[in-house]
């Protein structure tokens, strides 16, 4: 079974920066940054851009009606004229990319234009932590301290201001967790530098922790570089780096529950070494859940965007009583790639052989997978049946987000966190393409296998919803200041009265 693509730009993840081909220095695309970018250029582009996106983009349809996907490609190609710039032809295409919803969409600046820019003192210097709707500093600055409150920036109030720059992520259908999330990751000047354009400085209102007394500092743009110096140097990197293992197990002997965390699933593929580890820890840990009749378990998948088919599967294969799928459907609209000549990769044979392979069943122009490829899954004789506790948050993604869908499909099991990135019902993955646009040169990276999820429709789930919990708990403002845990602390009080039920 082909792999999920795994992200690793993202704190979390997702967010999800996908590989992409090295391409060398080239002035002329560094040229195109200025208003040299002519409006024939940029129709000819954005023409290319709905001719692959209608033809190899089998998720173009998933959440909107092709009337309403037809009219965003109309409304926006309105609104490019000749004198718009290149990051803002950026943004109309950003525009219908994000309206189409999936986690595995990306648009990325050319090499040699990101090297250019980011040597550029044009850039936001503080990271930001996003808390229950609000902006906080995440890093000492000057004279603003750590976990002040962000106001405005540039007069633009907080929450505008969030909206703006959060929507350089696209997420799974319309959730809207993960958009807010990528505020915190390193990515956040250059989503403000598509947001606002190059900047001198920044004007930032401010209330510091504790008080109602609003402040006002100008601060100076910097380099990416400086802002990546300072993000290294962040104030939650403590928290955030927790995790200092792929997996891992302890019991927590106070509670008399096992915790297994699980950052990725990015371990290698089946017949990988890195696999055959995984699998032997899991069988471990689960035949030791079932000698010692361990009967409560903690499953945290936060912070896991995705990795190898099928790490994902076979842990839920040791969590579930149930018979499953990877997915019930899946399928592709090609087998030869479309526009070959724009399309990045050198495996244009090998695809299209892999592709008849595994999809060949063909109807409604559409070619679905075959059962070969999609095997029924058992539960495992060292299966755990008792109470599970899964903490999800807004970075779980791809085949993060699928197997956290299955596992909550489960009536045994209560889901504590925030809402993933990744969809409930279904997603567009498996197989990423890239296609360079030859006036932008711009990096056109999407997934072409749409698949439905094998889970349990749920009352709290509507389509396009990632996984929601069952209880939402975010890391409070003064748990961010202490370092602490909100969501296991709270897991911990939810299996205490659990044990108390049943004494």
């Amino acid at each position: 079974m082909m792999n999920y693509i795994y992200y690793s730009r993202i704190i979390f993840l997702l967010t999800i920066t996908l590989l992409i081909s090295c391409k060398p220095e080239n002035k002329e695309t560094v040229n195109k940054q200025s208003n040299v970018f002519t409006k024939k250029e940029m129709l000819e582009d954005y023409k290319l851009f709905k001719s692959i996106y209608r033809s190899a983009n089998a998720g173009l349809y998933k959440y909107h009606s092709k009337k309403e996907i037809d009219s965003v490609f109309a409304s926006n190609k309105k609104l490019l004229t000749d004198n718009l710039s290149y990051r803002q032809f950026y943004n109309v295409l950003w525009n219908v990319i994000d309206y189409t919803g999936s986690c595995h969409n990306s648009l990325k600046y050319p090499d040699s234009l990101d090297k250019t820019l980011s040597k550029q003192k044009i850039y936001f210097p503080v990271p930001l932590k996003h808390i229950n709707n609000k902006l906080y500093t995440n890093y000492q600055y000057n004279e603003i301290s750590v976990g002040s409150e962000i106001i405005s920036v540039n007069n633009i109030p907080e929450r505008q201001f969030s909206t703006l720059i959060s929507k350089y992520v696209s997420t799974d259908g319309i959730n809207k967790t993960g958009k807010y999330a990528s505020i915190e990751t390193d990515w956040l000047p250059f989503y403000i530098y598509l947001a606002l354009g190059e900047q001198t400085h920044f004007s930032i209102k401010y209330k510091e922790n504790n008080t109602s007394t609003i402040k006002e500092s100008k601060i100076t743009s910097i380099s990416y570089d400086d802002f990546y110096k300072n993000y290294k140097k962040r104030f939650s990197k403590e928290y955030e780096n927790r995790k200092s293992e792929d997996y891992s197990y302890k019991y927590l002997d106070s509670i008399k529950t096992g915790y297994l965390e699980v950052s990725t699933f990015a371990v290698g593929g089946p017949k990988s070494n890195g696999h055959k580890k995984y699998a032997k820890f899991l069988d471990s840990i689960f035949t030791n859940l079932k000698t010692k009749n361990i009967t409560n378990l903690i499953v945290d998948v936060r912070g896991n965007g995705g990795g190898n088919d099928p790490n994902d599967l076979l842990l839920y294969s040791y969590l579930t009583q149930r018979n499953f799928r990877e997915n019930t459907t899946a399928y592709t609209l090609f087998h030869k790639i479309p526009n070959q000549e724009y399309y990045v990769y050198d495996d244009i044979k090998e695809l299209a052989e892999e592709l008849k392979e595994e999809h060949s069943i063909l109807k409604n122009n559409k070619y679905y997978q075959n059962d070969n490829f999609n095997k029924i899954w058992n539960p495992s004789k060292n299966a755990f049946t008792g109470n599970i506790i899964l903490l999800i948050d807004p970075y779980v993604a791809s085949a993060g987000s699928l197997f956290a869908s299955l596992l909550k499909s489960d009536e045994n099991t209560i889901v504590i966190g925030e809402e993933t990135l990744g969809g409930y019902f279904g997603h567009t993955g498996h197989i990423p393409v890239t296609y360079e646009l030859p006036n932008s040169k711009l990096d056109l990276t999407f997934s072409i296998v749409d698949l439905e999820q094998d889970v349990q429709p749920l009352p709290d789930e509507k389509y396009g919803d990632g996984v929601k919990p069952d209880f939402r708990v975010i890391q409070t403002y003064q748990d961010f200041l202490n370092h602490r845990d909100t969501q296991l602390n709270f897991a911990i009080e939810k299996i205490k009265t659990l044990i108390n039920t049943k004494l």
